[in-house]
């Protein structure tokens, strides 16, 4: 099998498949308003019932018992991770956002705690089957179906990228599982023909792509017709994706979720605009200004921040939380029928960093540096020295050479003048072969802090 072209799916109409929600996925913004309404209304009376956390939280804004409605949510408090795991600390295991019985927690999973020690995410067995519809969304809008064999780098450990496995047995696709970092396991797989579809991290992806160009004469021969990435960003850069879609024969569309929502929120389409929101009717999405906080329209060319609020999760709700994802809102209704919005990501606000009052985003410097390919593999990362927010040039940025590519004298300077025409600040470059660079089986820090 061979992708007819890259970029472009077999045609499959979503419509025929009970996964693609019609009714909720091509509603307008009144009628999801309309139906999201009385699920918030539920869940607002649930919450000052059950969550001590939120009952507090929302008295000490000034807000008692009168209903908020959801066109009114901007009156209540955000939440953020911080607050949310100083809650569980307080009352460990769960903490005071609990609001279900303890015997009523059906599955836990656990935060990486890159930050610090790992936080926990309590699910209702209602709030299991709720990410997992959410999911199936998500991945179907992608392209993957019931006739897929998907390949899924996503391990089942404790981190909720493994709740995948349970959305690819729902849309009733094959599923290979192989554990994060085998890249081998991921060759052999490929090869020998298990599966048409790849799940995995965008870096990862461009590191595959990267290898199999070196390695075999022709690596789009493979079955490998479609790559689904997640867990980062990276898959929606044009120069991180014509890449992969070149040196694979196969077309590249983007998942995006966040542990404390849902894992799986966003499914971008074969059209490749941007990806769809995918949880409507269980989350409630809004767009805030990244400085003020203030609300904004999710409308096309917007950027902001999202904000998140559960309108029907039980075991640990959020309101209104500050998911640090700065996205760019994209066109619609889309051509494949979906008309709930859909957006590109432009960085994570953590990653964020200011040089001499210009906000960077990783995501940005890594557009510029593949325009360097095949005198660069593509990958690259902004070493910081402090966590100060604030970076002053030239900032370090190391990027990946092909092993053996021998001197380029003239790169470095050429890839720093690139960085400062396009994003008006002086880098200074420093060249590193992949074997010292370092594999990628999950997710490239794009950002490293060294003390």
């Amino acid at each position: 099998m061979t992708s007819s072209s890259p970029g472009r799916l077999p045609d499959d109409t979503c419509d025929r498949d009970p996964i693609w929600d019609r009714e909720l996925e091509t509603a307008s913004y009144e009628q999801a308003v309309a139906r999201a309404t009385p699920a918030w209304e539920k869940q607002f009376a649930y919450l000052m019932e059950r969550s001590p956390y939120y009952a507090r939280k929302f008295r000490e804004a000034g807000i008692g018992h009168a209903r908020v409605g959801l066109k009114d949510i901007s009156r209540l408090p955000f939440s953020t991770k911080q607050e949310l795991k100083q809650a569980i600390d307080d009352a460990p295991p769960f903490g005071r956002n609990l609001c279900v019985p303890l015997e009523q927690v059906k599955r836990v999973y656990q935060t990486s705690g890159t930050t610090g020690a790992p936080s926990v995410i309590a699910l209702s067995r209602s709030d299991i089957e709720t990410w997992t519809v959410i999911g199936a969304r998500s991945y179907f809008a992608t392209g993957i179906h019931d006739h897929s064999s998907v390949l899924t780098t996503f391990g089942a450990g404790p981190f909720v990228a493994g709740h995948t496995h349970f959305v690819l047995s729902r849309i009733g696709s094959r599923s290979v599982p192989v554990a994060p970092g085998d890249t081998e396991r991921v060759l052999f797989g490929l090869k020998a023909g298990l599966a048409d579809t790849l799940l995995s991290t965008p870096s990862f992806a461009q590191y595959l792509a990267n290898r199999l160009e070196k390695s075999e004469p022709d690596p789009a021969a493979m079955e490998l017709t479609h790559v689904v990435t997640g867990g980062e960003p990276g898959g929606g850069i044009p120069a991180i994706r014509d890449h992969i879609q070149t040196v694979l024969g196969a077309t590249v569309t983007e998942v995006m979720g966040i542990g404390d929502i849902a894992p799986s929120l966003f499914g971008e389409c074969p059209e490749q605009e941007g990806m769809h929101f995918c949880g409507d009717g269980h989350v409630w999405a809004e767009l805030v200004d990244p400085e003020s906080r203030e609300p904004m329209m999710i409308e096309t060319g917007a950027v902001g921040e999202l904000v998140y609020t559960h309108l029907t999760r039980e075991a640990m709700p959020a309101v209104r939380f500050l998911s640090g994802d700065i996205v760019r809102i994209g066109p619609s209704p889309c051509e494949c029928g979906r008309n709930t919005f859909r957006m590109r990501v432009i960085g994570r606000r953590d990653d964020m960093f200011i040089v001499r009052g210009v906000n960077v985003y990783p995501s940005a410097i890594l557009a510029v540096v593949g325009r360097f390919r095949p005198r660069v593999t593509g990958r690259a990362r902004v070493i910081r020295k402090t966590s100060d927010v604030s970076v002053p040039p030239p900032v370090p940025i190391e990027v990946e050479v092909p092993d053996g590519s021998g001197a380029d004298g003239g790169l470095t300077e050429e890839i720093e003048t690139a960085i400062h025409s396009a994003l008006t600040f002086r880098a200074r470059v420093v060249l590193i072969p992949e074997h010292a660079f370092g594999e990628s089986g999950y997710k490239t820090r794009l950002t490293v802090e060294r003390p």
